[in-house]
């Protein structure tokens, strides 16, 4: 999880209107918690309380592969082949160059090519053909 992610996530939790959340992903552990008016504080500041695993809980992290997600810029519809009768841009275990064209993400009536960010091997394609898809959500993996 990068800190782009963490201060999305910080950002949703304050404008909602949970008082506490527990959130687990890629071996971090996040806890939010506002403070009720009830005990005088500010629901404007969360306290945020992260939690790494000590290293005998989980497999030491060089046993995992490093792959670099391939996120949505905007949101829009995602589309894997530059029309329905063409093959797709990609497929899984296909290498790319950096700036290989990956997909395409229409949003309102505008076709935005994403390109790749650098040489490597698409290992997963998380995205669906004529799928929606969110600001910053992983469309691929590049290792």
């Amino acid at each position: 999880m990068n800190n782009r992610e963490l201060k999305t996530i910080i950002k949703l939790f304050e404008s909602s209107k949970l008082s506490h959340m527990v959130l687990e992903k890629e071996n971090v552990k996040i806890e939010l918690h506002k403070e009720t008016a009830s005990r005088q504080q500010s629901v404007d500041n969360p306290s945020v309380n992260i939690e790494r695993p000590r290293p005998d809980d989980k497999k030491e992290e060089t046993d995992k592969p490093a792959f670099d997600p391939v996120c949505a810029p905007l949101v829009g519809t995602y589309y894997e082949a530059p029309a329905p009768d063409q093959p797709p841009f990609v497929r899984e275990g296909q290498t790319v160059k950096e700036g290989d064209t990956l997909c395409i993400i229409e949003a309102m009536k505008v076709m935005n090519e994403i390109s790749a960010p650098r040489d490597g091997r698409i290992v997963k394609i998380h995205a669906k053909n004529g799928d929606m898809v969110m600001y910053d959500q992983t469309i691929m993996e590049i290792e």
